[in-house]
């Protein structure tokens, strides 16, 4: 809460001297003033531009420095988009504008094979309720019923991800005007892990349930190149931004893999989901993975080995795939075994399934993280 003291002085510094003069800028005045807003603002200095939604404590404010005839900050900001202190420098001007703003460098690095990734899922709170059960899932999350559009949910997740020595998520994707809005919230999770290793790709939904034609294909590939995949945190092979398609029972060499080859113009890294007969399909994607956490494991091998805790959907009378730790265990060393270039977890956080791995009361333990991220923590190399 703002101080009386602090609004007097702030008000006294915005308000026009009675002689027609402006009031002195000072040390003192700028301290408070930087206090009392969030500060919208772009590093112009960096090829990709992050965005900040910056706010100071009284502490904070105290890293202000006269420097020759200017006030210079060079210290800690709170960042609200991705709910993080980060160290930005820049100059403090009358009556409260930053100019010259310079945040932290983006760590440049890509995983190399082999890759271990988990499925993500932005779904919530939507996914939370499926009438009249709510909450839709036989399992709680240690963090509650959760929003994606939370900072601090988003900053955790990945903090959990990278805990269990994953290098990447593979990010459940809607399209631009999908719903869940998950094309809305995909960039808040690129801001939070810019400054790490962690890496983000999208998984195309939409191939699942319908056939998008190759000119939709073309024109979301497009859109992913240019919005998501110059972004630092964007996952790349050789390069080559990585896009995982999900599929169904229908999908065919001629009907599926065809179309993906002709749509991808834009030289994207192709992952696609397996269907009967891939091996010998004429056109071949970079890769394959299956997609069913009702299995405990799939081995691909040499393209991807997938691993599942379980399965356990909230309307289903019993599982189809029991949790069981022990077995997860043993399936995270044979994983590590293949040497397979994609390792995959179904899922991070597929709550209506009862596949995630996240930490859940059912499953908790002192290090915060839960049983499952735990085994990877302990046998991920």
């Amino acid at each position: 809460m703002k101080t009386a003291a602090a609004l007097a002085l702030l008000g006294a510094l915005l308000a026009p001297a009675q002689s027609g003069a402006p009031s002195k800028w000072t040390l003192a005045h700028a301290e408070v003033v930087l206090t009392q807003s969030t500060f919208f603002v772009t590093d112009e200095t960096q090829a990709d531009r992050p965005d900040y939604q910056l706010a100071f404590s009284a502490r904070a404010s105290r890293s202000l420095r006269v420097v020759g005839r200017v006030l210079v900050f060079s210290g800690l900001g709170h960042d609200v988009l991705t709910s993080t202190d980060v160290r930005v420098r820049f100059t403090f001007k009358r009556p409260g504008r930053i100019t010259r703003f310079q945040g932290p460098a983006a760590d440049p690095s890509q995983p190399s094979f082999p890759i271990r990734a988990a499925f993500y899922y932005a779904w919530y709170p939507e996914a939370w309720f499926r009438y009249p059960v709510i909450p839709y899932s036989r399992f709680r999350p240690s963090l509650d019923l959760y929003s994606a559009d939370d900072a601090r949910i988003v900053r955790k997740h990945t903090d959990a991800m990278t805990y269990a020595h994953l290098n990447a998520g593979i990010y459940s994707w809607w399209g631009r005007d999908g719903y869940p809005p998950t094309d809305d919230r995909f960039d808040r999770y690129l801001a939070a892990a810019r400054t790490t290793p962690f890496r983000w790709a999208i998984y195309y939904e939409r191939e699942g349930y319908a056939n998008p034609s190759v000119e939709t294909i073309r024109s979301d590939l497009e859109y992913i190149r240019d919005r998501y995949a110059s972004k630092p945190a964007y996952l790349k092979v050789e390069g080559r931004f990585v896009v995982y398609v999900y599929g169904d029972s229908a999908d065919t060499c001629d009907a599926t893999a065809v179309r993906w080859r002709e749509a991808n113009t834009v030289g994207a890294y192709i992952v696609l989901k397996a269907f009967d007969g891939f091996r010998t399909c004429n056109a071949q994607p970079d890769a394959w993975h299956q997609y069913s956490a009702a299995v405990a494991a799939y081995d691909f091998s040499p393209d991807a080995f997938m691993i599942a805790p379980g399965f356990d959907e909230w309307s289903e009378s019993s599982p189809r795939l029991a949790r069981d730790v022990s077995r997860w265990r043993s399936d995270i060393t044979a994983m590590v075994a293949s040497n397979a270039r994609w390792q995959l977890v179904l899922t991070f956080n597929e709550w209506p399934e009862g596949t995630a791995i996240e930490s859940a009361d059912e499953w908790a333990t002192p290090s915060g993280y839960g049983a499952y991220l735990d085994a990877l923590h302990e046998l991920l190399p």
